[in-house]
C-alpha cells in the first residue's frame, strides 16, 4: 500500500506494561509509515506525552477486565487532535463498543496479523472507523438510547403540573427560605395573598404541607437530579 503522507506517522502508545510497549513499539516501526513518537504506562505519562511529541495517532491498550481505558479516551482527545486506536485481546463486545461511543475510531484485535494492524492504524488516522458491520448497528443503536427523550419520573411529573407563575414563585420561595413572605412577594411584584394562593398550588401538586417542606423537596430533587 503506498503512503498517504510526506512524513510518517507519529504515534503515542498506551499501555500499562512496560514489555508490552517495548514490543509494540519494535512491531509498529517495522512498518515505514509509522513512527512511534512516545510511550506511555498510565494516563498521566500519556498527557506529558501528548504535550511533548504531538502524536498523530494513539494507539491505547484495552485490557481484559478492565474499563480504565474508557475513561482516559475522552480526556486524552480533550487534549489533542490525533485519533485513537484500541488493541485488546478481550472478546467483550460492549466493551469495544462503549470505546468507540467513548471516542475512540476502531477497536483493532490482537491476534490479528501484523498487517492488518498497519493497515487499520493507516486507516483510522485518516479518520476511519475500523469496526466490522454488526459493531456499527449495535453502536447506532446505543447512541440512538443515549440520545433518547428520558421517560418522566413522578418528580418531574408533578413540576412538570406547574404553571409558568408558579415555576416562578417556586423558584423565588426556594431561594428566598430565609426571607418573609412579603419581601418574596414583593420581589415578584405581587401581594402577598396572591403569593399565598400561589402557594397553596403549588403545595397541593408537590404534596408538601409547608416552605419547609418545599425547600426540602426542592433540595432533594435537585440533588438527585445532579447524581
Amino acid at each position: 500500500m503506498p503512503n498517504v503522507t510526506t512524513d510518517p506517522i507519529k504515534v503515542l502508545i498506551v499501555d500499562g506494561q512496560r514489555i508490552v510497549l517495548s514490543g509494540l513499539k519494535l512491531l509498529i516501526e517495522s512498518d515505514a509509515r509509522f513512527r512511534v513518537s512516545g510511550v506511555a504506562a498510565n494516563r498521566e505519562e500519556a498527557l506529558q506525552q501528548i504535550s511533548l511529541q504531538e502524536p498523530d495517532l494513539i494507539v491505547l491498550e484495552l485490557v481484559v477486565g478492565e474499563d480504565n481505558a474508557i475513561y482516559m479516551i475522552p480526556v486524552l482527545l480533550a487534549k489533542c487532535r490525533a485519533n485513537i486506536a484500541i488493541l485488546t485481546g478481550s472478546r467483550n463486545l460492549p466493551l469495544h463498543d462503549q470505546a468507540v461511543i467513548a471516542g475512540a475510531r476502531g477497536v483493532i484485535a490482537k491476534d490479528e496479523l501484523p498487517q492488518t494492524l498497519f493497515t487499520a492504524l493507516e486507516k483510522i488516522y485518516q479518520g476511519e472507523l475500523w469496526v466490522n458491520r454488526n459493531a456499527t448497528a449495535r453502536i447506532l443503536l446505543e447512541i440512538a438510547k443515549a440520545h433518547a427523550p428520558k421517560q418522566a419520573g413522578p418528580e418531574e411529573k408533578k413540576l412538570a403540573s406547574l404553571t409558568k407563575k408558579e415555576e416562578k414563585v417556586l423558584q423565588a420561595v426556594v431561594a428566598s427560605s430565609d426571607k418573609q413572605l412579603k419581601v418574596v412577594a414583593d420581589g415578584l411584584c405581587i401581594s402577598q395573598h396572591t403569593l399565598r394562593n400561589h402557594l397553596a398550588a403549588i403545595y397541593e401538586k408537590l404534596g408538601v404541607t409547608s416552605r419547609l417542606e418545599l425547600y426540602v423537596y426542592w433540595k432533594k430533587y435537585s440533588a438527585a437530579k445532579a447524581a
